[in-house]
């Protein structure tokens, strides 16, 4: 998919980052699913790496833009319910990238015990199912109003400042 607006792109380039990095997450839940990975395994390791740096940061750097520049500029043109939805799955999601996060950084300096694996593979699989569904929303409705929402001087604004703060 491709945007006009700078703005929509930089997040949309974002999105599919993210995608990357939870599709492998997936994948790493898929193969292991009855036992713990062996978390010296380079796979593996590159997996939990990118889960705990990538999606924690990731996504309360996204949120907050999002929550801070672009839905408030939607709220003041009359467009409360995309913001207020996207809130609400923002407020359920970063505690998991967090959770998940500091479940991945732990599983790499201490490897997983049966009991930390079953915790990590619940809380990565809701992660997952909760963030793809929520990528699509935004790709869907956020993005396609933000084409309509902005002008260029607002969008090269806009685009500027989300650069600058990864």
């Amino acid at each position: 998919m491709s945007f006009t607006r700078r703005t929509a792109q930089l997040l949309h380039e974002d999105h599919q980052q993210t995608i990357i990095v939870i599709e492998a997450l997936d994948q790493l839940i898929a193969r292991a699913r009855k036992k713990a990975p062996d978390t010296n395994d380079p796979i593996v390791r590159k997996t939990l790496e990118n889960a705990s740096g990538a999606i924690e940061e990731e996504i309360s750097q996204h949120f907050a833009f999002e929550e801070n520049q672009l839905f408030t500029r939607l709220e003041e043109m009359g467009d409360v319910s995309i913001g207020e939805h996207l809130r609400g799955e923002h407020r359920a999601l970063l505690p998991l990238g967090q959770a998940v996060g500091t479940m991945a950084r732990t599983a790499l300096a201490n490897g997983f015990t049966d009991e930390s694996w079953a915790t990590f593979l619940n809380t990565s699989g809701e992660l997952i199912e909760r963030m793809f569904a929520h990528i699509q929303k935004e790709e869907m409705a956020l993005l396609p109003a933000l084409e309509d929402l902005l002008d260029a001087e607002t969008d090269i604004e806009l685009s500027t400042a989300y650069a600058d703060s990864h």
